[in-house]
């Protein structure tokens, strides 16, 4: 069963979806901030940020990486 992925976009600083913004399984990019975002329902609707720690996690891994 195929899946469609819709991406919502907004590139003003410090802008987060809210749950009546998204539908389930949509996701929004904030092209500012470099933030991306899903709606999560574990029993309740949530905003959850994914990636939190990418930008830290390729800048210490820059320059770091040896090939075995």
């Amino acid at each position: 069963m195929a899946q469609t992925i819709k991406l919502r976009r907004s590139s003003t600083s410090g802008a987060v979806p809210t749950t009546s913004s998204l539908s389930l399984g949509e996701v929004a990019i904030n092209t500012y901030d470099g933030k991306m975002y899903i709606k999560k329902n574990d029993g309740s609707e949530s905003i959850v940020e994914v990636g939190v720690n990418s930008t830290i996690a390729a800048t210490t891994l820059t320059g770091n990486l040896s090939m075995g």
